[in-house]
C-alpha cells in the first residue's frame, strides 16, 4: 500500500515520519478477526496523530510521510525478525488473523507495507539530505496514558538512540509551557534502538529524535490545534541551530 506523502516538495530542511498514521488492512491482507471496537483504540493505531500530523504540515513545510496501514497488520517501526513485528494478541485477546501466519503471509505483509513504507521515507530523507546541510529526521508518535495499569505522568516525551541533541532543543521549546509534564527519553527509551530513526539516520551526525504526544491531549481540533503550534516551534528551533560546525 502506498504510503500518504503531504508537503512532497517541502522547502525546510527536515523530514516528519508518521509510523502508526492509519487503521487501513488491505483486502489481501485480511481480515484480523478482531471485534470492530478495536479499531478505535491505541493497538490499531497511534490514535490522534495522523490529524496532528495533517495540522503541523500546515504550519511546517517539510515533508511528512504516513502509514495508513494498522501496526496490527505489520508494525513498519519493529525489525522484521522482533516478535512485535506482527502481534499475536492485544492485551490478552488472541488476533485471529495473525496466528500462526505462514512465512509467505509474513512476507506478503513485508513487501506490500514495510518496504514501501521504508522506501518512500529513504527516498525522501535522501532528497531533503542532498538538499540541505542539516536537516532533521522527526518521528511523530502519541501514546495512551494508562498502560499495563499503571498512569504515565507525560503529556509528551522524546525518544532517542544516538544524540540527545535533538531531544534537547524540542524539550527547552516545549518547556516555555510550564502546564506540560515532559519526558526524556520516556515513557519510551530509545536507547536500546528505534527501527525507523536507526534504519534511516543512525551514523548520519543529523538531528533526529522521536516524540510522543499522550492520546488524551489530541481529542479534540482545539488540542490538535495547540499541539501543532507548540512542535512547530520546537522545529523551528531545531533548524535555526544551523549546520554542525
Amino acid at each position: 500500500m502506498t504510503p500518504d506523502v503531504l508537503n512532497p516538495q517541502g522547502h525546510l530542511p527536515g523530514l516528519i515520519v508518521v509510523d502508526h498514521a492509519g487503521t487501513a488492512i488491505p483486502d489481501a491482507l485480511g481480515p484480523l478477526g478482531l471485534a470492530p471496537h478495536w479499531r478505535s483504540t491505541h493497538h490499531f493505531c497511534d490514535l490522534g496523530v495522523a490529524d496532528l500530523a495533517h495540522a503541523l504540515a500546515q504550519r511546517l513545510d517539510v515533508p511528512v510521510v504516513l502509514c495508513p496501514v494498522s501496526r496490527l497488520v505489520i508494525d513498519v517501526n519493529r525489525w522484521l525478525e522482533d516478535p512485535r513485528s506482527i502481534l499475536s494478541d492485544v492485551d490478552g485477546e488472541a488476533i485471529p488473523g495473525n496466528l500462526d501466519l505462514p512465512a509467505a503471509m509474513r512476507s506478503a505483509r513485508a513487501e506490500q507495507v514495510f518496504w514501501p513504507y521504508h522506501a518512500r521515507v529513504g527516498h525522501i530523507w535522501g532528497q531533503q539530505m542532498a538538499r540541505h546541510a542539516r536537516p532533521f529526521f522527526f518521528a511523530l508518535h502519541s501514546c495512551t496514558r494508562v498502560f499495563g495499569g499503571v498512569r504515565r505522568p507525560w503529556d509528551g516525551g522524546t525518544i532517542w538512540h544516538e544524540s540527545p541533541a535533538m531531544s534537547d532543543t524540542i524539550l527547552h521549546s516545549l518547556r516555555q509551557d510550564s502546564s506540560l509534564t515532559l519526558g526524556d527519553n520516556q515513557p519510551y527509551s530509545g536507547h536500546a534502538g528505534i527501527y525507523t530513526i536507526d534504519r534511516h539516520c543512525f551514523g548520519t551526525g543529523l538531528p533526529a529524535c522521536g516524540f510522543e504526544v499522550t492520546n488524551d491531549q489530541l481529542e479534540t481540533p482545539a488540542d490538535i490545534a495547540l499541539w501543532a503550534d507548540r512542535l512547530a516551534r520546537a522545529l523551528h528551533m531545531v533548524m535555526q541551530q544551523g549546520p554542525a560546525p
